[in-house]
Parts: C-alpha cells; sequence; structure tokens
C-alpha cells in the first residue's frame, strides 16, 4: 500500500497540474481528499472480506498459528477493526497515514540482539531467509526502528504507541491494558490469551551464536546504543511539527524518484517507438525499391517473351507458306513425292526450322497464358511504387 499512496500521489499532481483546467484542482479535490477516498475503499474490502481471511484461517493447516487469535464475532456486533503487521511498514507510516487519516500505529520494540538472533534463524520457520547475515540484520534494525522512532516524534502518543517486547513477557496484562486504552477499546482478560503462543517465533536454540566476526563492529556498537537509549526513554509526549514536516519531505522525494523514474521509461520507450517506425520506414522504402527493380525486370521479361513469340509465330507463318509455295515444290520434287506416297501430312524438307516450328508450336499449345503477356505486361506498367519516408535509425541518446 505503501507504493500504491506514491502511486496515488503521481496521479493527483498530473490531475491537478494545469490549476482550474484539471479536474481535480476545478472540482475543488483536496490532496487529503483524493488520499482518503482510496484508503476508504481499500478499508471497505478488507471489511467485506473478514469473513473470508476468518474461514480460511480455520481451515488452512499452514495458517494454524493464526487459530488462537479467531474467535466467535457476534453478529450483530461484526469486527470492524483490522490490523496488518507488515514490519516494512515501519518505513511508510506517512503514506499510510494519506491513505488512513485515522489509523493507529503499534510501534513493538525489542531488543537488538533478541530480533538479530529471530532473524538469522527466521528459515527455520518460513523456509526462506530474511537476511543475508547477521551485518543485513542489524541493518534492517536500525533502518526500521529508526523510522518507527521518527513517527512517534512526528504523530506523538494518540497517533503511534511504543510497545515494549519485555513489557508483554514480563508484565502482559498491565501492557494489555495500556495498548486497549490507546486503540480505544474495552480490555478482557482473553485477550492474554494469545500471548501463551509466540507465533512466528524461530525457535532460536539456546546455544545459537548471532556473533558474525564479518559484521562491522561499528553497526553493531550503533544498533546496540539506539537499543539501550530506547529502553531508558520514553517516547516523546508531544507530536513535533519538524519531523512530521521531515517525514512530508522524505514522502515526496520518493515521490519525485518515483515520478522521474517513470518519466524516463516513458522517454525510453518513446525514443524505442521513434527508432523502430524509423526501421520501419526504411525497411518499407526498400522494400518498395526492390519491388520497383524486380518489376522493371519482369515487365522486361514479359515483353522480350511476347516479342519472342510473334517472332516466332513469324517463322511459323513463313515456313506455312513456304511449305505451299509451287517454287519449292518444283525444287524439292524427290520430298514432295514422298510426302504423298508416305501419305504424311507434315511438312517435309526443312530440317532444323522445321524442328524450331514444331516445338514452338507444342510449348503454345502448353502455355495459353501468352496470349495474355501483352495484359500483364501493360498493368506492370501502370503500377505505382508506395509512398514512403526514407530514413535511417534514429540516433542515440
Amino acid at each position: 500500500m505503501a507504493d500504491f499512496a506514491v502511486n496515488i500521489e503521481i496521479c493527483y499532481q498530473i490531475g491537478a497540474a494545469r490549476g482550474n483546467r484539471s479536474i481535480l484542482s476545478g472540482m475543488d479535490i483536496s490532496r487529503e481528499e483524493f488520499f482518503a477516498s482510496f484508503g476508504q475503499k481499500i478499508n471497505d474490502l478488507i471489511i467485506d472480506h473478514r469473513e473470508d481471511l476468518e474461514k480460511r484461517r480455520r481451515e488452512d493447516p499452514s495458517m494454524v498459528d493464526f487459530r488462537p487469535f479467531i474467535s466467535s464475532a457476534s453478529t450483530s456486533e461484526p469486527k470492524m477493526r483490522w490490523v496488518d503487521g507488515t514490519p516494512e511498514y515501519s518505513l511508510h507510516v506517512y503514506a499510510l497515514r494519506q491513505l488512513f487519516p485515522e489509523s493507529l500505529f503499534i510501534h513493538v520494540l525489542r531488543n537488538v540482539r533478541d530480533v538479530v538472533r529471530s532473524m538469522l534463524n527466521f528459515d527455520r520457520v518460513a523456509g526462506f531467509q530474511l537476511v543475508a547475515n547477521g551485518e543485513e540484520a542489524y541493518k534492517y534494525w536500525l533502518r526500521t526502528v529508526s523510522a518507527c522512532v521518527k513517527a512517534e516524534q512526528a504523530y506523538g502518543p494518540r497517533v503511534v504507541h511504543r510497545l515494549p517486547y519485555a513489557a508483554l513477557i514480563d508484565n502482559p496484562e498491565s501492557a494489555m491494558r495500556e495498548l486497549l486504552d490507546f486503540l480505544g477499546e474495552p480490555y478482557s482478560a482473553k485477550c492474554l490469551g494469545p500471548l501463551a503462543l509466540r507465533i512466528n517465533s524461530s525457535n532460536v536454540p539456546a546455544d545459537f551464536k548471532s556473533d558474525d566476526p564479518a559484521t562491522d563492529p561499528a553497526i553493531v556498537e550503533q544498533a546496540q546504543r539506539v537499543s539501550t537509549e530506547l529502553d531508558e526513554t520514553e517516547q516523546p509526549s508531544q507530536a513535533s511539527r519538524a519531523a512530521a514536516d521531515e517525514m512530508e519531505a522524505g514522502f515526496r522525494e520518493r515521490y519525485l524518484q518515483a515520478a522521474k523514474h517513470e518519466q524516463q521509461l516513458l522517454d525510453q520507450i518513446a525514443r524505442q517507438e521513434r527508432h523502430y517506425t524509423a526501421e520501419v520506414e526504411q525497411y518499407k522504402s526498400q522494400i518498395a525499391r526492390q519491388e520497383q527493380h524486380y518489376t522493371s525486370l519482369l515487365r522486361k521479361q514479359l515483353s522480350n517473351t511476347r516479342r519472342l513469340s510473334h517472332l516466332l509465330e513469324d517463322v511459323e507463318d513463313a515456313a506455312r507458306r513456304l511449305r505451299a509455295s509451287r517454287r519449292w515444290k518444283l525444287a524439292n520434287p524427290g520430298a514432295t513425292l514422298k510426302a504423298k506416297l508416305s501419305h504424311w501430312k507434315g511438312s517435309t524438307g526443312y530440317g532444323h526450322l522445321e524442328k524450331i516450328v514444331n516445338a514452338y508450336s507444342k510449348w503454345r499449345t502448353e502455355h495459353p497464358e501468352i496470349a495474355s503477356i501483352q495484359d500483364e505486361a501493360n498493368e506492370l506498367q501502370s503500377r505505382t511504387i508506395p509512398k514512403g519516408t526514407i530514413a535511417g535509425p534514429e540516433s542515440n541518446e
């Protein structure tokens, strides 16, 4: 939801960028109202589907650790409060406050050494490593706890409640009463029941050593110092405007980075689109030139074929006239007599010319399309080449 809040900020800035000419500004839709409307819809979805989650927790064996937290809800008083315990939300309290203006935050503070030991053994429960090594665990604790402390300073004890983990172990009833007072909920002894079972416990072996020689000693010393200071001091009793402004500035910086990254992606896509469009136009122009070239060659070949066909037709006609001429018959009486005696109806005495004429006659019979070859040549002659812009690939920016 934190990333979603950043996207909402981007959308609002776009929707209000042109003053009264923008729909949001023109309708006096404030930034706070815009955020809260999305948060309200998220809240409605979660409340509407609460029974589905409770049913899955009862039926799914993998969620057995959550079953002690499920109690039968009265149909007259359905559950209307929900909790999201995602640790990374420690870093996004401001964004969540924009989505849910009435939201409350609980900072469960635990000694850094115990947290590191638990994180390094997280794979025993989840089947995957939460952090790569001890140094990463110390950094993670510093980053999230520092963000929670900043939220305590920014919004005060009415919005953020620090809950020492040790208090849940040493004095659970008192800790639970303070927590429920903060939430505005009545105390019930049943609330202590789930504390008997630690969910998500990594079951760290007693002899496990979390000290890693490769861990930066300065990081360890800093984390231990912060942990000790927080154990010995109370959270601020008043909200700090300066701290709130600092958190808002951090969110806006993240929004600006996201917007810049999005614009960079859009610019990159636009450059690629122009580049590929130029390549397509270049290929279209190249294809058009090739089509023109091969069309010209085909037109010439059709024309030459037609001329050869006419020439052979003239040869055939000349041979037919020669065959019927009196001069030929007088000059070749033997061949004429032989043709009459053998009752051969073909022509005689033409040698190689006669073979050419006979071969052409046979070929012409097998290719009736020769009759329309001139029409095809005329069609190619009148065909126009598609217009296209000749452009080279765009240079890299």
